[in-house]
């Protein structure tokens, strides 16, 4: 047997298999300030979900780009098969019949998803109130203090009202801060990251309380009416999840993240 040749022919067979892709992947990120995850700094996006997709992109040798547009216009054009795909997005089934999710076979015919493996983070939202409101009893959404601030178009607004809750949409997280100072709201449901940045800058005494409301796996999703198959779409969340599960390479990516968000919680420097 010439194993020479069979060596060539398996390999041949892997790369002609493998998809190819004429023009970058094109993916959308909110242009909302989300640290560590998303922040604009000197005109560019940062943080350490842009680390992770330049990391796993590298790794199978494909190119991607960003488009950079307020969240719920990311949503409707992926959703429109206008973009490829969208970043930093949390699931639920509303979401799953919009957007591909990595998913499993559960029971039956129930799809999954794969919560921790293939998200490119686990992110953590928590209660902040005024210093002179009563801290809840615990921490829940039955407790929290109404009316609650929400962010528009993040699912944390969706189980706010589902819960019942007297609730406050608001289009940009600065906002929701700013209506907590002036006492138009009690309680303000937010990301960890934006919570410390906007309390640490307040005039007011702002509280964020402990434990975390809850913590939810936010992935790279893409479209339902976009030309990326299945086979592609999985081999760059297979990268994620590598990139991700290498533990050197992650302290790397946050520590460097770390440097380039600390000046944004001083006072003389404005991150987006």
């Amino acid at each position: 047997m010439n194993y020479k040749k069979l060596f060539l022919a398996s390999l041949l067979a892997i790369f002609t298999s493998a998809p190819s892709f004429a023009t970058p992947v094109r993916l959308c990120n909110s242009t909302e300030f989300w640290p560590p995850y998303s922040f604009m700094k000197n005109d560019v996006m940062r943080g350490i979900h842009t680390e992770i997709l330049d990391a796993a992109f590298a790794d199978i040798g494909l190119d991607y780009e960003l488009i950079l547009l307020p969240w719920k216009r990311c949503q409707d054009r992926v959703a429109a098969g206008e973009l490829d795909g969208i970043v930093g997005i949390s699931y639920t089934e509303e979401r799953g019949a919009l957007f591909r999710f990595p998913s499993h076979k559960g029971e039956g015919d129930a799809i999954t998803p794969l919560m921790p493996k293939q998200a490119l983070s686990d992110v953590e939202f928590v209660v902040i109130t005024h210093a002179d409101t009563p801290a809840p009893a615990s921490i829940s959404v039955a407790t929290l203090p109404e009316p609650v601030g929400v962010l528009l178009g993040y699912r944390s607004a969706g189980t706010i009202a589902e819960a019942g809750k007297q609730a406050q949409i608001v289009a940009k997280q600065s906002s929701l801060f700013q209506m907590l100072e002036r006492g138009r709201i009690a309680s303000v449901v937010a990301l960890r990251g934006a919570a410390i940045h906007y309390v640490s800058r307040s005039e007011q005494p702002l509280v964020i309380h402990e434990p975390a409301l809850w913590s939810t796996p936010h992935f790279l999703a893409f479209g339902r009416n976009v030309e990326l198959d299945d086979t592609s779409v999985n081999r760059i969340w297979q990268a994620i999840a590598r990139v991700r599960g290498n533990k050197g390479l992650m302290a790397q990516l946050q520590a460097k993240v770390t440097t380039e968000l600390a000046p944004c919680f001083n006072e003389q420097t404005t991150c987006d």
